[in-house]
């Protein structure tokens, strides 16, 4: 019953900054971004020769920028958003300017 109290709260109060369940959703929105960008990465590292740092500070940088526009999303929405055309076009902005910053070519 508690684990479920914690789960629902989490769920329900995603974008309070300062809780428990803020850090929650943002531990996990920024860990499935960074599992992605890496993804990414490392399809692109068998082709260039970058370093490791490099690929790293991109990803950090595009999971940081991504998660400002999912903040206030919830949960159930996440997908929906992340999807959506508008935010693919966001995402692959911000995935060139990291890259850029980074000094990826």
């Amino acid at each position: 019953a508690i684990g479920y109290a914690v789960y629902h709260y989490v769920m329900t109060h995603p974008a309070e900054p300062g809780t428990l369940a803020g850090r929650v959703y943002e531990r996990t929105v920024k860990r499935k971004l960074l599992g992605d960008c890496g993804e990414t990465m490392r399809n692109l590292a068998k082709a260039s020769d970058n370093t490791d740092a490099q690929f790293d500070a991109a990803c950090q940088c595009f999971t940081d920028a991504m998660f400002e526009k999912f903040r206030d999303v919830p949960p159930g929405d996440l997908d929906k958003v992340a999807n959506a055309k508008e935010t693919q076009h966001s995402a692959e902005a911000i995935f060139k300017s990291c890259a850029s910053q980074s000094g990826l070519n």
